[in-house]
């Protein structure tokens, strides 16, 4: 194919599109009115802010403003950066290594510590929590194990670029190398700080009060910078007790986030060039773009309708774009749709990717057939990862939000490259979708219950604000394969470290933090084994989230993975990858869940409007358990090929 004809950029225009945040403003108190502040007046009766100059007037919107406390011990201060960054809730497990902070939480009402069933379970509940409402999510725990748990869960974060902070106990300075309990250093044999440093983007150990302050905001700049990730802080109890004579606390929400620039404009013309020229082109979005399509999403939606451009996306960029919108080609990547595939493999002249670093699970195993594009464009915020799996013809490191404005800005009044080219690609995206539609499988209506059968009922509840957590497992490919999404509802996938029983503390944490949003966890019965426990903690903090666990009493992407790598040397129904058919449903109700067993066709849609009803009415968490054929090959296969394939010699 024909590289498509570049007309010339302009030489200089804005095109952030957006203004800019103020970083100042006013009546931003984070102690005001709350027991922190009244425990430090207590003390000396002095704890009050010092006074500031008059504030600037308009034109000086991006000077921040620090509010100065006094008197108040590491762990108050840490809750009054937390104020500051609107956190409303910690997960945790208390300890006696982290009791100070326990106590500082007990003192005040502003953030409420929820407290998990395990450590693991909790950081995933500070994922779901940080996913769901853009802020920071934070995890407190213990030293030694409270912190090993946790590790799990923190390291997915950071591998999905969430902003986590976990701050785990620590034994005190003047018991180091005693052998005390929960040692986590070096002379304890255990370096949790170090451990840490290999999982989070920044691991510290605070052995000094007056560092601290520092210390904090350095892992808070960390955490909110570009891409975000997880840090850790380690603080010993006798450093989170003593009194800080001096604290200053920014007055404005985000003050230590990273503000990306905007692209180059000559850039971004370039690719709206090659994309309203190209014959056939793709634009593919990954989860880098959600922030853009959120903000965006409905100029982006008519700017590709109006040259005709189909759209992809990344498994963790599903639902960005609609997917019942006809240039919606529905997931590229594994567990993907069948016309996405078919569209790329019959030639693409210039590929956009927007926010996706291009993994395993985004490129269907690292199918070749992305290199077939004759033009790729990547855009991210990180510039290592453009470029390490296709060949890039024009990179772009900058703030994907201002190339989708960009793209939007000159596509105003811009008339499409080829007409023809547009109603030759319109035709064929119409004949593609008929294609696939017809050739989709007609799902028994009696018989035994199929994860297609539970995919297809619950698809008509997936609308407005619902957000969905779906686990690792067969559940994750059946997601992705069958289900539709529509913003404002949204989909969120664990994929970096692939955590199975993330869901299960994610759907809390999500629920906690947009409690007006349905929160629906999907997820297998190993998965749901793993951290189930988690509905204790739901039950006792009245969070209504719903469970969907696909049950078909086997760890089935293994099982079904050995299967085929065997090429059938093992039977589906050998007991080596049981899980000794429990009963889920009386396991969630000694938890003090509701629980409710599906195993016919059509029962999921009987069920699922009076069970999101009852999850918002009584704020206790619902678990619906899918007892389905185990039988059913998920759409892994090219996974499967590629995990047993043997590397080439030579």
């Amino acid at each position: 194919m024909s590289q498509p004809a570049l007309a010339k950029a302009p030489q200089s225009q804005s095109l952030r599109g957006e203004p800019t945040t103020p970083l100042f403003q006013q009546g931003m108190h984070p102690l005001r009115d709350g027991r922190v502040e009244a425990a430090a007046a207590s003390r000396d009766g002095n704890a009050h802010p010092e006074q500031h100059p008059e504030e600037p007037q308009a034109g000086l919107t991006k000077l921040r403003s620090f509010h100065t406390y006094e008197n108040l011990t590491v762990a108050e201060a840490l809750l009054a950066h937390l104020e500051a960054e609107q956190v409303d809730a910690v997960f945790g497990i208390p300890g006696g290594n982290i009791a100070p902070l326990v106590q500082a939480l007990r003192r005040q009402a502003r953030i409420r510590f929820i407290i998990g069933s395990h450590e693991g379970g909790s950081a995933f509940m500070a994922d779901g929590y940080a996913r769901a409402t853009g802020k920071l999510g934070v995890c407190a725990v213990t030293a030694g194990p409270g912190a090993t748990n946790a590790m799990t869960g923190v390291a997915s974060a950071h591998l999905d670029q969430v902003p986590l902070l976990t701050i785990s106990g620590q034994v005190s300075t003047e018991r180091f190398g005693l052998g005390a309990i929960q040692e986590s250093t070096d002379e304890g044999g255990i370096n949790t700080g170090e451990m840490f440093r290999h999982c989070t983007a920044s691991s510290t150990t605070v052995v000094d009060a007056k560092s601290f302050p520092r210390l904090l905001e350095r892992a808070l700049k960390t955490a909110h910078a570009v891409p975000h990730g997880a840090v850790h802080v380690s603080i010993p109890t006798n450093i989170a007790r003593q009194t800080l004579a001096k604290v200053s606390v920014p007055t404005a929400p985000g003050a230590w986030k990273s503000t990306l620039p905007a692209a180059p404009a000559s850039d971004v013309y370039t690719a709206f060039e090659l994309l309203r020229n190209a014959r056939r082109p793709l634009v593919y979005l990954g989860s880098g773009a959600r922030e853009a399509l959120e903000s965006r999403g409905a100029e982006f939606a008519a700017l590709v309708r109006r040259y005709c451009i189909p759209v992809a996306t990344s498994l963790r960029g599903k639902g960005l774009f609609s997917e019942e919108d006809p240039l919606s080609l529905g997931v590229l990547g594994i567990a993907g749709s069948k016309r996405a595939e078919q569209y790329l493999r019959e030639g693409v002249d210039v590929l956009m990717v927007l926010g996706s670093r291009l993994g395993e699970w985004a490129t269907k195993s690292f199918s070749t057939l992305f290199q077939t594009a004759h033009t790729v464009i990547q855009v991210d915020a990180t510039p290592c990862v453009i470029g390490q799996f296709l060949q890039v013809n024009l990179p772009i490191v900058a703030d994907v939000g201002s190339v989708v404005a960009g793209l939007v800005e000159f596509g105003h009044g811009a008339a499409p490259g080829n007409e023809a080219h547009v109603r030759e690609r319109r035709q064929h995206l119409n004949a593609l979708n008929l294609a696939h539609r017809s050739a989709a499988d007609v799902l028994p209506e009696d018989g035994p219950l199929k994860p297609q059968h539970v995919m297809e009922e619950l698809n008509p509840h997936l609308h407005g604000r619902t957000d969905l957590y779906v686990d690792m497992g067969n559940c994750t490919g059946w997601a992705t394969h069958c289900l539709r999404i529509t913003p404002p509802a949204r989909v969120f996938y664990p994929c970096g470290l692939s955590s199975m029983g993330w869901s299960m503390g994610a759907v809390i944490g999500g629920k906690v933090g947009k409690p007006e949003n349905t929160a629906i966890a999907l997820t297998g019965d190993g998965s749901f084994l793993m951290n189930g426990t988690e509905l204790v903690t739901a039950v006792r903090y009245k969070v209504g989230a719903v469970y969907i666990v696909l049950n078909d009493n086997y760890l089935g992407m293994v099982n079904h993975g050995e299967h085929a790598q065997s090429g059938g040397e093992y039977a589906l129904d050998d007991p080596y990858f049981s899980l000794g058919d429990p009963d889920l449903v009386k396991f969630s109700e000694s938890l003090g869940a509701r629980a409710y067993e599906v195993t016919r066709p059509g029962q999921l849609t009987e069920l699922l409007p009076e069970v999101l009803k009852r999850a918002d009415e009584e704020r206790r968490p619902q678990v619906l358990v899918c007892r389905i054929d185990y039988r059913e090959v998920p759409p892994y296969g090219d996974r499967f090929a590629a995990v047993a394939s043997a590397p080439k010699e030579g």
